[in-house]
């Protein structure tokens, strides 16, 4: 699914059929039909998944639109980019700690429809959106097709990262199938895994 919102790449709901939730890259250059349609839509609570550092680098217009409420909750190690594939599943599961806990808890609890981001909305954002999946009792394979979706969106962009960054490994900022189903076989073993909130 190509991104609902002509200013980014990755904007694109989790539901089927519903704008509940909304995951993304971040939405630095919104237009003010695109910010009339979240408003039409319902789509008030921000929850901005980027460390300090790369909010103020690329500032998301909407933290300073009173019409919406606006949460900063950083993913825990996200900004870090993993040295080798190996280390991608890693750095998913150490982001699974109380803080992903707090954004979770934001976002399932949140009274209107939800926008979620970081900066290409794959791997933090992924993480996020596998958990709201699961706990939704999503099937797995809709998890995983959600994830690889970004793979497809941003396929152009990363390519040209990568070859303009010859030190950084193409597979590790590549989403693949792999990372996501060692994720999530990863979380099924975990006793406790489950984040208990009420339906949404």
């Amino acid at each position: 699914m190509p991104s609902i919102l002509m200013s980014t790449q990755n904007t694109r709901p989790i539901l089927p059929d519903s704008l509940r939730f909304l995951r993304s890259d971040a939405p630095r250059a919104l237009t003010r039909e695109e910010t009339e349609w979240l408003l039409a839509e319902r789509i008030l609570t921000v929850v901005d998944l980027r460390e300090e550092g790369e909010r103020a680098a690329g500032p998301c217009p909407l933290e300073r639109d009173g019409r919406f409420r606006y949460l900063c909750l950083p993913v825990t190690g996200g900004g870090r980019i993993p040295a080798s594939p190996e280390e991608v599943v890693h750095t998913y599961l150490n982001m699974v700690d109380d803080q992903m806990e707090r954004i979770l808890a934001a976002i399932w609890s949140a009274r209107t429809n939800v926008l979620y981001f970081c900066n290409a909305g794959k791997d933090r954002t992924g993480v996020v959106s596998a958990l709201l999946l699961r706990r939704l009792g999503t099937d797995r394979e809709h998890i995983v097709s959600d994830y690889m979706r970004s793979r497809e969106n941003l396929l152009p962009a990363l390519s040209a990262f990568a070859a303009a960054h010859p030190e950084i490994d193409p597979r590790v900022i590549l989403p693949r199938r792999s990372y996501m189903e060692e994720f999530l076989d990863e979380m099924d073993r975990r006793d406790g895994a489950e984040i208990g909130f009420a339906n949404p």
